[in-house]
């Protein structure tokens, strides 16, 4: 409320400061001074002018439409002080250049009407701290956070129905925020979208938000999160974004014990293990030459594992002797899949593919193509081009100098075409690479990752190899370590 400057000397506020209370003041009065207090925050807030501020006390406040519309003002709530609508977004901060604090302790608003937010910011860069919203359930959003350069801290959400921290707006900082949500409300902890940059969550920390601790969403950019941790029934991470920076430590819910698949069918019997080998086929024959890609095949269906997992490694079963072999496992992407919706078939040799939607794609991304009923371990294309829903995609380099799809798709499984996104040039999306070498039929090696790889639920798993040795045939088998 007052500063020192450098002389030692005490400024007063610039402005009128304006006094309220809910359970002393009377609206009648001038709030002027603490003798004099108004009774509401809507009646406070219709006497500002820029450079001005309002000191509220503590009480529970129930009106509808709080708006603090002016620029350049503050709002300083005491401890005791309550925001608690009946109706409607509990606080709104359109004025730009605003401030509202806490003088001791915090402001807690209480959310609890159902599709509405506790605090809307979108005035640009307003200074939040020490704000608790209580959503119950019940209140949508709790911070939603729409104006650019904001900058909030020490706030706090809990039980949110869709998300905690909502950030839309450039260059905001979140900073020692944290949130605790419901598992069943399938909600989010920090959302950072419509294509917002630069957002920066520091510090902060999400419990208990089942779709997501972090979503980041498509056409958001430079976004930096730092020290983040994300606890007991959050979801996975979601990161569309583009030069993201992200430091988040999640809870590790990993069990003591592994898995292999293809898994056991039954006492006594063992999964099968997959053949893989370096034959590149199409509708025209086949090939199998040194240094280029072979087949790829699936270890994991998608829609199989309904649980996140961890990739751990693999076991490589050697069936053809002295060989030299690189392998490129990729995460079919069950959420990110398009089907085929009129345009050209999706046969051997097309290069323009329509899809229902092709939102999910990028330029560069790598897709796994595959008609269940024809050829169900599927072909791998590269995305070259997009506009709409049409994708023009093209065959990796390979000995074999043809171009486009390699199968007729649509003509012997018409209707079951889908698309899957398995390689985009981000972490999250490489493919896992090992290299095995055999010097007999009877070789026998596992390969455990640095770092095993986090799978969402549903979520495939598909391998393809390169022959490093010569231009002959070779084949292994492979099953995959896996944890829940």
């Amino acid at each position: 409320m007052s500063n020192i400057d450098r002389t030692g000397k005490i400024q007063k506020f610039s402005g009128h400061i304006y006094y309220v209370s809910a359970n002393y003041g009377d609206d009648a009065n001038n709030g002027l001074n603490p003798e004099t207090e108004l009774q509401t925050i809507g009646a406070a807030i219709g006497k500002l002018v820029q450079g001005d501020a309002i000191v509220i006390g503590a009480g529970n406040y129930t009106e509808t439409g709080l708006n603090l519309n002016v620029n350049n003002c503050e709002m300083w709530f005491e401890i005791g002080a309550q925001i608690s609508p009946s109706s409607g977004v509990c606080l709104t901060i359109s004025g730009s250049f605003c401030r509202v604090t806490c003088r001791e302790g915090a402001l807690k608003i209480n959310n609890d009407d159902a599709a509405t937010t506790g605090l809307l910011v979108t005035g640009n860069f307003c200074y939040l701290d020490e704000i608790r919203v209580a959503c119950v359930s019940t209140g949508a959003i709790g911070f939603d956070l729409q104006g650019d350069g904001i900058d909030a801290r020490r706030c706090r959400c809990s039980s949110p129905a869709v998300a905690a921290f909502k950030i839309q707006g450039d260059t905001i900082k979140v900073e020692h925020c944290c949130t605790g949500g419901e598992v069943a409300n399938n909600s989010i902890g920090f959302w950072i979208t419509n294509s917002c940059d630069k957002a920066r969550v520091d510090n902060c920390g999400s419990q208990g938000h089942a779709t997501a601790s972090l979503q980041i969403d498509e056409g958001c950019t430079n976004v930096v999160v730092r020290d983040g941790t994300a606890g007991g029934g959050d979801g996975h991470f979601i990161d569309n974004g583009t030069l993201t920076f992200l430091d988040l430590k999640e809870k590790d819910s990993r069990q003591l014990h592994e898995h292999v698949y293809p898994n056991s069918n039954g006492m006594g019997l063992a999964g099968n293990p997959v053949t893989i080998n370096n034959i590149i086929t199409d509708e025209t024959g086949s090939e199998s030459s040194q240094h280029y890609y072979g087949d790829p095949k699936i270890i994991v269906p998608v829609n199989t594992i309904t649980v996140d997992w961890f990739l751990k490694g693999v076991n490589v079963y050697a069936t053809t002797t002295n060989d030299v072999q690189r392998f490129f496992g990729y995460r079919v992407e069950y959420d990110n899949s398009a089907a085929r919706n009129g345009g050209n078939n999706w046969d051997a040799g097309e290069t323009v593919l329509t899809f229902d939607d092709a939102t999910n794609f990028q330029t560069n991304d790598l897709i796994w193509i595959s008609s269940p009923n024809y050829k169900p371990n599927g072909e791998i294309v590269e995305i070259i081009n997009i506009v709409g829903n049409v994708v023009t995609v093209a065959r990796q380099t390979e000995s074999s100098g043809r171009t486009g799809l390699h199968f007729d798709h649509t003509t012997n499984d018409s209707g079951n075409e889908v698309a899957y996104l398995c390689w985009r040039n981000k972490n999250e999306y490489h493919s896992s690479d090992w290299d095995y070498s055999a010097g007999s039929t009877k070789d026998y090696a596992r390969q455990n990752f640095h770092k095993e790889r986090r799978m969402h639920a549903l979520d495939g798993f598909i391998v393809r190899m390169i022959n490093s040795t010569d231009d002959a045939d070779s084949e292994v088998d492979i099953t995959i370590i896996w944890s829940d």
